[in-house]
């Protein structure tokens, strides 16, 4: 019982630091898997910055200036939508997580006649990303190449965030895919209880 008590905390411990690095280190992933989800940037029909993040923008439009694809597509704003109407306040996705991103993005490409979409984000949440949008591109014949921005700094702290998100991003990205009413329905309730233990801040 003691050695538990002990050894639970340590174990703990290094599993978050252990997290921590790979998140920062994704490309260590290469070395059991020849082809990850998340690599150098490839040739796409579009690529797309993750929402709010100055650098992931200053990134997509360099690769896109580098011409690995024609276009750049925003989460944030419906392009067919755009195309038709011409106001971008009237083409709002209103896309509140990563998940969303990803099921916005899984219909914009479908109806966009797109197969293959380079999707920009942080390095730390590059690992999570991958993992979403291959769950919800899952059997669509869309193919998502996630890379990261560089990194500009050594990683500061282990990415508490990011680890205690995989697992509900990861469900609710099967959901979203599978069964969306239900997703909806979690987001809803997560969103009320949020707002009952703090009337003061928005979530």
């Amino acid at each position: 019982m003691l050695l538990a008590t002990v050894l639970l905390p340590f174990v703990g411990l290094l599993g978050l630091y252990g997290m921590n690095w790979l998140i920062f280190h994704p490309e260590f992933v290469t070395v059991f898997h020849p082809h990850p989800l998340f690599d150098r940037p490839q040739p796409a029909d579009a690529i797309v910055a993750l929402a709010k993040d100055v650098e992931r923008d200053r990134y997509a439009a360099l690769l896109a200036e580098q011409g690995l694809a024609p276009r750049i597509l925003s989460t944030l704003v419906d392009a067919t939508c755009l195309r038709e109407r011409g106001v971008r306040e009237l083409c709002a996705t209103g896309v509140r997580n990563t998940v969303d991103e990803a099921l916005m993005m899984r219909r914009i490409l479908a109806r966009e006649r797109m197969d293959r979409v380079m999707i920009v984000t942080s390095r730390d949440h590059v690992m999570r990303a991958a993992a979403i949008f291959a769950l919800v591109f899952l059997g669509t014949g869309l193919e998502a190449n996630v890379v990261a921005t560089p990194l500009s700094a050594s990683p500061r702290v282990p990415s508490v965030r990011e680890i205690w998100s995989f697992l509900p991003s990861l469900g609710g990205a099967v959901l979203g895919r599978f069964v969306p009413e239900l997703y909806e329905w979690f987001l809803q309730y997560g969103q009320e209880f949020h707002h009952g233990r703090s009337h003061s801040h928005a979530g």
